[in-house]
């Protein structure tokens, strides 16, 4: 119960120079925007009127704002309020710490990924009625998990750099290029598919993509188990490197590590 009361001190707190209309466009109208922007340009680029595959695949990019910018600037918001100090030194687990403020926002990108697949179909004039959407649920949510784990992992980095608004958004690059939301991950090169693999939301972006365009209610079940082990891998790098992190500023006697 503390958890959660403190989770939603947070979000509101970040969340209060807005009023309802700033909230609504910020998290809600400019992400579906985005997408529908992305789905045409990925429709014109490949002549494919199988618009669909690029609708599944920017919804899941959807995610990226909250789950990866939210989370990734989590240590950053607290050196900035002057809590860094605290936090490090305190019996505290960091990975509550973190995703004590990245807690409502996840439920608020769960909500914008399926408000952007249903209007992404409803503008595109896609037929929702047959769409498997047990199985569509069970990946996004794997995909939901993975990139909680990356935006984790990636706010270690606020720890050690000072740049991590670079370092988000090349990430936000990486994934919107290597994920295959927009192409395919065959037509990279090789060593950007191996790496494509590496990051979350690709295996999610694919098994949805398969079974709309297949027209199969059958689960992939080897790529949905491998978007879980990918966020769980980064679910314990963080772990491992905020340990590290904080034993290295402990021995010597400060917190900025660059």
């Amino acid at each position: 119960m503390q958890f959660v009361k403190m989770a939603w001190l947070d979000f509101k707190g970040n969340r209060s120079v807005y009023n309802f209309e700033e909230l609504v466009t910020l998290e809600i109208l400019y992400p579906f925007v985005t997408l529908i922007f992305y789905c045409i340009t990925a429709g014109y680029a490949h002549q494919n009127s199988n618009i669909i595959t690029w609708v599944v695949g920017n919804a899941f990019l959807l995610c990226t704002n909250i789950c990866i910018f939210h989370l990734g600037l989590g240590f950053i918001g607290e050196r900035y309020t002057g809590r860094i100090c605290s936090i490090i030194t305190g019996n505290l687990s960091k990975i509550i710490i973190i995703l004590q403020k990245g807690f409502f926002s996840i439920f608020l990108s769960i909500f914008t990924t399926f408000f952007g697949f249903f209007m992404g179909c409803m503008v595109f004039g896609i037929d929702m009625k047959p769409l498997p959407w047990g199985s569509i649920v069970i990946t996004f949510s794997a995909g939901m998990f993975s990139a909680v784990g990356f935006g984790l992992f990636i706010s270690v980095f606020g720890l050690i750099s000072d740049q991590m608004y670079m370092i988000l958004n090349l990430t936000q690059c990486l994934l919107l290029i290597l994920s295959g939301a927009n192409f395919p991950v065959s037509q990279l090169p090789y060593i950007f598919q191996k790496l494509s693999y590496v990051l979350p939301l690709t295996r999610g972006i694919s098994a949805t993509q398969t079974m709309l365009t297949q027209a199969s209610a059958k689960l992939p079940v080897q790529l949905v188990l491998g978007e879980l082990l990918v966020g769980g891998i980064y679910f314990v790098l963080a772990a491992l490197f905020i340990k590290r992190i904080e034993r290295s500023a402990i021995k010597r006697g400060g917190i900025e590590l660059f």
